[in-house]
Formats: C-alpha cells, structure tokens, sequence
C-alpha cells in the first residue's frame, strides 16, 4: 500500500468524511515531500529554500528534481 492510499484510510478510519479527505490529504503529502527534500538534501533548509520547494511542489516537480535544483 503506497502512503497516499495509508493516509486515505486512517483519515477515512478516524472518522473523517470525503470532503475532509480530499481537502487534507494533498497538503500532507506535499508536508511530506518537503520532508523528503529535506532528508535528501542533507541539511536545514533555508526559509528562501523552504519557499522554493513548496512552490515546487505545488507545481507538481519530482522531488528529486528539487533536491537537483537545489544543489545547483
């Protein structure tokens, strides 16, 4: 089971409705791929870094082409 369909049952297990799940549950993934590119990149993220991978995110870039662009 990937994380996505892990998350979509325990939120729909804990009581939470379609609507919920579906409002919630890209903004948890993109928190944890921003954790990913955090954990790739090797270090803490500067809040001028922070910004540009959540953009990234939001545009739908792999994240290791962030962690790519950020070693740049």
């Amino acid at each position: 089971m990937d994380v996505e369909s892990l998350l979509r049952t325990a939120l729909r297990e804990a009581g939470y409705g379609p609507d919920a799940v579906g409002s919630a549950l890209p903004r948890i993934m993109r928190i944890l791929q921003a954790e990913d590119v955090r954990i790739e990149a090797g270090r803490i993220l500067s809040r001028k870094e922070r910004e540009f991978v959540r953009v990234q995110l939001e545009l739908g870039v792999d994240v290791s082409e962030i962690v790519a662009g950020l070693k740049r």
